[in-house]
C-alpha cells in the first residue's frame, strides 16, 4: 500500500471525529487509513498535540530541587491570608466550570503533568491554563476572586 496524502476533507473529517472522543483505531477505520498515519496525522495537523518527550539522560539523574524558605513579614502575611483562600485544586476549578453549565471532556491522560493536559470544551481543545482563565473571566465577571491553582499560578 502506497503513501496516501490527506486532503482538506480527510483533515477536517479527522478533526471532527476527534472532538468527537472517537479512539484512533476508530477515526482510522472511518478514514480508511493505518492507526499509525492516522496517529501522526494528529499531532503533524494540530488537532492532537504531542506529549513532551523527555531524553533517556534526563530520566536517569534525578532533579536537584533547592528550597529557600520565603518568610513574608507580620505585615504581610495579614494581607496575603486574604489571598490563600482563593488557592483551589484543579478538581475544585473544574467543578467551579461545571457549576457555570461548562462541560469538558479530559482528553490526555490524568497521569501527565497538569501543564500537558487537554481538555475539550465544546468543540475547542484546551490546556487547564486556558480552564483557569475562563474560570477567572466568568468569577471577574461575578465580582469574585479569581482563582489561584498550584502548578498554575505563578
Amino acid at each position: 500500500m502506497g503513501i496516501q496524502e490527506w486532503s482538506a476533507a480527510d483533515i477536517k473529517n479527522a478533526r471532527s471525529y476527534f472532538l468527537e472522543g472517537l479512539t484512533i483505531r476508530d477515526i482510522a477505520k472511518e478514514l480508511g487509513r493505518s492507526v499509525t498515519a492516522t496517529n501522526k496525522a494528529l499531532s503533524r495537523f494540530g488537532i492532537r498535540f504531542e506529549k513532551p518527550r523527555r531524553n533517556y539522560t534526563e530520566l536517569q539523574q534525578p532533579k536537584k530541587r533547592i528550597f529557600s524558605p520565603i518568610v513574608a513579614p507580620s505585615f504581610e502575611r495579614k494581607a496575603l491570608r486574604q489571598e490563600l483562600e482563593s488557592w483551589v485544586s484543579f478538581g475544585h476549578l473544574c467543578q467551579y466550570l461545571s457549576s457555570q453549565n461548562i462541560c469538558l471532556y479530559e482528553l490526555s491522560a490524568p497521569s501527565i503533568e497538569l501543564d500537558y493536559r487537554q481538555f475539550r470544551v465544546g468543540t475547542q481543545v484546551l490546556n487547564a491554563g486556558q480552564l483557569l482563565v475562563i474560570a477567572n473571566k466568568i468569577r471577574t465577571e461575578n465580582n469574585q476572586k479569581a482563582f489561584f491553582v498550584k502548578g498554575l499560578s505563578w
